[in-house]
């Protein structure tokens, strides 16, 4: 930030710099031409006034001779008492109307120092550059007042620089106080650095905004949304493996017992029995772990769902599907009633709320019981409904069944206790709500969900 300031600063002095220099010379010429102009007006009124006659010096023009000494050093005054060492740098000439020389400074040449033709006009002389007017009176006189083009130059810089000079001289000293000023001001942002810098990594508390400059409360507001995201996540993460690490102790415990019962049986029997066993705590812990991560992958989504227009019916089709080889080991039977519904959300994530909920439906409906499907659609609703022809589940125990890990005391059904966590917490995601109760058609349990829908 300080190369770009000083960087920006330094061009654009120097642009004002040069225009400044520019005007300078300008108007340093404007000055001089005007000074010309005024020396001829001066010369006219002196020569042409009656008492200053030069008709009686009809043969050689009158010669006034200025003066001719030196300064003695670079950087001395170049005025004196008696005389300016300009002098023979200025020249000035005086013709009558038939083209004779009448007068002229013994700086002047003989011949004209430029034709006789009113106005301003630039002329050699001597190998040197002249800028020279000329004026006429009324009988026809002529006036020619000269300056040497180098004395013009040396003057009209020394008058740029003058204006110049401050501009150069305030360059290196703003330079300075914008230094000075963005490292104070960037004190409070090194705070932050160092603070940030040395925090722990356990340690997610937002920092504080007070001291802080106004134009650094967004960045701390940033920093500060970036710590409550992690420890969010942070906090998920030990949630996951604080819940795996438990529910997988006991089946994996099973897993040990019903192995070392296959490894040590007295017969084949024996062997098959515990083989089975062990068959169906692989599958047990298969699909504890399956459960753990669609948890973790809610949990996460919610994070930054991705919203889009889902078929809700044709999402349902495609789950039953899936999921239809359990209905037919059960004898099963599934019943569709679907509408055209679409809703607004994530597919990924309303695809394990229908998988769940169907499953939940197959393992608690005995064999040959039935499951219903319907769809249908609100003003600003799509209704998902799922009954079964199952036990349901009693009133008193409805709200805990969403707890993670819970499961209703009695039931011989095997499960992980983590299907129903994860229907709420996709339907939270989604602004939706769900709803347990008793099937008035088949008497087991009818969950209804309600979806925000998509009406365009």
């Amino acid at each position: 930030m300080l190369a770009s300031l000083l960087g920006v600063l330094t061009v654009l002095m120097t642009l004002a710099a040069v225009l400044s220099y520019r005007a300078g010379l300008q108007e340093a010429g404007e000055m001089f031409d005007a000074r010309l102009v005024q020396s001829s007006r001066v010369l006219l009124n002196l020569v042409d006034e009656p008492l200053s006659d030069l008709t009686e010096y009809p043969g050689q023009p009158i010669v006034l001779r200025g003066w001719h000494g030196r300064a003695q050093g670079v950087g001395e005054a170049l005025a004196f008492k008696d005389g300016h060492a300009y002098e023979n740098k200025l020249a000035f000439q005086v013709w009558d109307a038939q083209g004779h020389l009448m007068l002229r400074s013994d700086s002047a040449p003989e011949t004209k120092l430029a034709p006789l033709s009113p106005g301003y006009s630039d002329a050699l002389i001597d190998g040197e550059q002249w800028r020279v007017f000329t004026l006429r009176s009324p009988p026809g006189r002529w006036f020619q007042s000269a300056e040497r083009a180098d004395i013009r130059q040396e003057l009209a810089e020394d008058i740029a620089i003058g204006t110049l000079l401050p501009l150069l001289l305030a360059l290196p000293l703003m330079a300075l106080a914008i230094w000075a000023t963005v490292i104070w001001a960037m004190r409070p942002l090194s705070r932050v650095s160092d603070e940030i810098g040395e925090r722990d990594p356990e340690r997610m508390s937002p920092l504080d905004t007070g001291n802080l400059p106004l134009e650094t409360h967004g960045l701390v507001r940033a920093v500060n949304g970036l710590l409550h995201r992690l420890d969010a996540a942070l906090a998920r993460e030990r949630q996951f493996i604080a819940d795996a690490a438990h529910e997988l102790r006991t089946p994996i415990s099973a897993l040990k017992v019903h192995a070392c019962n296959a490894r040590e049986a007295a017969d084949a029997s024996e062997r098959r029995a515990s083989q089975e066993h062990l068959d169906q705590s692989i599958a047990r812990v298969e699909r504890l772990v399956a459960q753990l991560l669609s948890l973790n992958r809610a949990e996460r989504a919610s994070q930054d769902p991705l919203q889009t227009h889902v078929d809700l019916g044709a999402l349902v089709r495609v789950e039953i599907d899936e999921i239809k080889p359990l209905s037919l080991q059960k004898r099963q039977t599934i019943r569709l009633q679907l509408a055209d519904t679409r809703v607004l959300g994530d597919e990924l994530a309303l695809g394990p709320l229908v998988r769940n909920l169907l499953e939940n439906a197959i393992r608690y409906t005995p064999d040959g019981g039935t499951i219903m499907v319907s769809t249908s659609v609100e003003p600003d609703w799509a209704r998902l409904e799922i009954e079964d022809s199952g036990p349901g589940i009693p009133e008193e125990s409805r709200d805990r069944v969403f707890d993670r890990f819970h499961r209703i005391v009695g039931s011989d059904v095997e499960g992980s206790g983590l299907g129903l966590a994860i229907v709420r917490k996709i339907i939270d995601d989604h602004g939706g709500r769900i709803t347990l109760g008793t099937s008035e058609t088949l008497g087991g349990l009818a969950a209804t969900v309600w979806l925000p829908r998509h009406t365009t």
